[in-house]
């Protein structure tokens, strides 16, 4: 089995708990040949950890030819920069999100990328998420109907004080979390090119200046209204995926799904009464009917409940069948491209809250 023979540009949360970890889960599959970090307690790190020479600086990649995959875990605002010249300097790329911070600075890298004709890949694992993939399945099973309606919501309560609040980091909620959601949604509706955008942003207990707070709606003709958000300011709880449909509807988390539906085959006809309604004694009554509803639910195996690991090891798996098989890739530049733009005009409507 051929291995793919991978560097790792930063040593981060991302770079180190994140990459390194799932790719030294699939030894068979790839390689870890060289580290990069410009911070010296982060070199002293990978000597200890991994055993292999840390680099300074990435350009010191460039002329290697034992390397076959770069991964770009560098700081958010430093991604498009160093996809482009990783690119340009004939090396493939799977670039950490956001991929870039803007439309033309994501279109920068597509035409480093056909100049170079290097593969080029985004690191959204969350399109590979168990409960993601069965909730899609259900989906278009059309048990549910026509979906009139998606959220997905990634809520808690906490502060945060980090370089991710910091808007010139190409950082805040939109842009660390938000392309996950935004794949999801953008994915169920499609990937339209009319898009109608609509985003609410807040900064309620963060550090920086960037935002913690998003309230972001998508709708397009012939596509379900999309609902994202993602809050720093609701502790509770609110069931990760939701989904509303003609015939049923269904909620839940990555520890489980549950939905529920009824048929056309088992139902009452819907007929249109504009009479006032009554009873047998001609009393008036409210329009209530019990309708057949089926419910099931989905619970992940053993190895599916670690979600987060599960996600990305399904995303490295699909990955390594793209790069040694030609197998296609779900994950397409023009959907990035999609969420660059939807992006954008998010920032554009909250653009005072940065000033």
């Amino acid at each position: 089995m051929k291995k793919i023979r991978v560097a790792v540009i930063g040593y981060g949360r991302s770079g180190r708990n994140i990459h390194r970890d799932l790719l030294m889960q699939l030894p068979e599959k790839y390689e870890l040949v060289a580290f990069v970090d410009v911070d010296e307690d982060r070199r002293r790190m990978i000597q200890e950890e991994t055993g292999l020479t840390p680099l300074q600086d990435y350009r010191q990649l460039f002329g290697r030819e034992d390397i076959d995959l770069v991964v770009n875990a560098s700081y958010s605002h430093h991604h498009a920069a160093i996809s482009c010249d990783l690119l340009l300097n004939g090396f493939a790329v799977l670039s950490e999100k956001p991929a870039a911070q803007n439309v033309p600075e994501f279109k920068q890298v597509l035409s480093a990328q056909r100049i170079s004709g290097k593969p080029y890949y985004v690191f959204q694992q969350y399109r590979f998420a168990p409960a993601y993939m069965k909730m899609k399945e259900i989906v278009e099973s059309g048990k549910l109907g026509r979906v009139v309606q998606v959220s997905f919501h990634f809520d808690g309560f906490s502060r945060r004080w980090d370089w991710q609040t910091v808007h010139a980091f190409t950082a805040g909620s939109l842009h660390n979390t938000g392309p996950h959601p935004m794949d999801w949604a953008l994915d169920m509706m499609n990937f339209p090119e009319d898009i109608e955008v609509f985003c609410a942003m807040d900064r309620a207990h963060t550090a920086g200046n960037a935002e913690d707070y998003v309230k972001l709606l998508l709708r397009s003709p012939g596509a379900p209204i999309a609902e994202i958000e993602i809050s720093a300011s609701f502790g509770f709880g609110k069931d990760t995926y939701q989904v509303q449909g003609t015939r049923g509807c269904l909620t839940g988390t990555d520890k489980g799904l549950k939905w529920k539906y009824y048929s056309d085959d088992n139902a009452t006809p819907l007929t249109l009464i504009t009479q006032p309604l009554r009873d047998e004694n001609g009393a008036p009554i409210y329009c209530r009917e019990k309708l057949p509803i089926h419910e099931e639910e989905w619970r992940p195996t053993e190895w599916e409940a670690d979600a987060f690991n599960a996600k990305g090891l399904n995303f490295y798996n699909a990955l390594y069948e793209t790069i040694t098989a030609d197998a296609p890739f779900l994950i397409k530049s023009k959907h990035i491209l999609r969420q660059m733009e939807v992006t954008q005009e998010a920032y554009w409507q909250n653009e005072e809250l940065f000033h």
